[in-house]
């Protein structure tokens, strides 16, 4: 028996990404918690994506600074984030990118 997906699961994975963003994004606008934020479920789906969904969330820290890099840890078990630049926004977003940039993901 062939296990039932639903019409996002067929999508290609960077329509069900961008679809994932989408809602995370309406979804989580009002909230003030980084916690909260990580564990909706459109931000543990867009984990659960795997590694093919790294360059897509890079593109999308170039873009926007957003909290991504939970994600990004979580796929790659990986953090080039040095500790003095923790809490570093706009320095947090830049060592991921440069280490996305060393990996010719972006």
């Amino acid at each position: 028996m062939i296990p039932a997906t639903s019409p996002l699961e067929r999508k290609p994975i960077t329509e069900r990404f961008e679809a994932l963003v989408e809602r995370w994004r309406a979804e989580t606008a009002l909230l003030s918690s980084t916690t909260a934020m990580t564990n909706h479920p459109a931000y543990r789906s867009i984990i659960a994506l795997g590694s093919d969904a790294i360059p897509l969330l890079l593109r999308e820290l170039e873009r926007e600074g957003a909290h991504w890099f939970e994600a990004l840890e979580a796929i790659t078990g990986e953090n080039p984030v040095p500790r003095e630049h923790w809490g570093n926004i706009p320095s947090m977003r830049g060592d991921w990118l440069a280490w996305g940039r060393d990996r010719r993901l972006i």
